[in-house]
């Protein structure tokens, strides 16, 4: 079984969900200090060929304060009507509002609740399998250092793998894993682009874009609010999938390209099971 362990975030980019591909069991990480001016609670939407940041108050946020403790404010209309406006002419507006609207109005307004119900959202939305827990409703020790408490609650859940995005690479190191039996990997995303404008009744660019003669720009790494709006859920599994799994060892990093903090360009279907690597000589496909 592989896990994944993260800080819960409002409406996250795909890389977030590709975690959620790639593993069985995902816990949201929130018995760690909030984290003021992240993402925990704010993200972007594309809003007039732009990016927009939208935000969902936290009342008595601190870093002094774990984000268990602390409960997201009410969703204010505003949030939903500049969504209505970013997506109204989006294909799948009319699947996906109804979603955004039942996890903005959740009752549970915990942040680790409320980003966990939404992720159970999206994956139903999605057909995309993976259990959700809480950390903050798991006994622990949580007075163990970083790496320490993410081995036990591996071990506590039987993984017998752990997936990190691949930031953590100068974070976390293989060997306390594998001495625990767990084999430890970095997700490296690379989605491809995707739609972002209606087509009109013909299936072509609508009558704004035809007649300035622009070509819309791609808008990279926004929410996934932007990504369910313009694309089926079948686009947005293929997307999923477009990510490798790479072994921390720095032998194998450069094997596969990345050595370096650059991560070399990917292309799905991509590798799933890192331990592939070494008795097929390269990257296992995805399924």
């Amino acid at each position: 079984m592989n896990i994944a362990i993260m800080q819960p975030y409002l409406f996250p980019h795909i890389g977030y969900f590709q975690l959620m591909h790639a593993c069985d069991e995902f816990l949201v990480y929130d018995d760690v200090a909030f984290i003021p001016r992240g993402y925990i609670n704010r993200n972007n939407v594309l809003l007039g060929g732009k990016a927009h940041r939208f935000t969902l108050s936290v009342p008595k946020a601190s870093p002094n304060r774990l984000i268990s403790e602390l409960v997201f404010g009410p969703t204010p209309d505003s949030l939903l009507t500049t969504l209505h406006h970013a997506y109204a002419r989006a294909p799948y507006y009319a699947k996906v509002m109804p979603l955004l609207q039942a996890v903005f109005q959740h009752e549970d307004r915990r942040i680790g609740a409320l980003c966990k119900y939404s992720f159970e959202r999206v994956c139903d939305y999605l057909g995309l399998e993976c259990r959700f827990l809480l950390t903050s409703e798991l006994e622990h020790d949580r007075s163990l250092k970083a790496q320490d408490r993410l081995i036990e609650m591996s071990l506590m859940r039987g993984a017998e793998g752990y997936i990190n995005s691949i930031g953590g690479r100068k974070l976390y190191q293989a060997a306390p894993f594998a001495a625990k039996g767990i084999t430890l990997s970095f997700l490296a995303s690379q989605p491809s682009g995707y739609r972002q404008t209606p087509l009109d009744s013909r299936g072509e660019a609508g009558a704004d874009m035809r007649r300035s003669g622009r070509q819309a720009q791609f808008v990279a790494g926004l929410s996934i609010i932007d990504m369910l709006m313009w694309c089926s859920p079948g686009e947005v599994r293929d997307r999923l999938a477009e990510y490798q799994l790479l072994p921390e060892d720095p032998q194998l990093l450069r094997a596969t390209g990345n050595a370096t903090d650059e991560v070399a360009p990917v292309a799905g279907p991509l590798a799933r099971n890192v331990a592939a690597y070494l008795h097929q000589g390269g990257l296992a496909s995805c399924h």
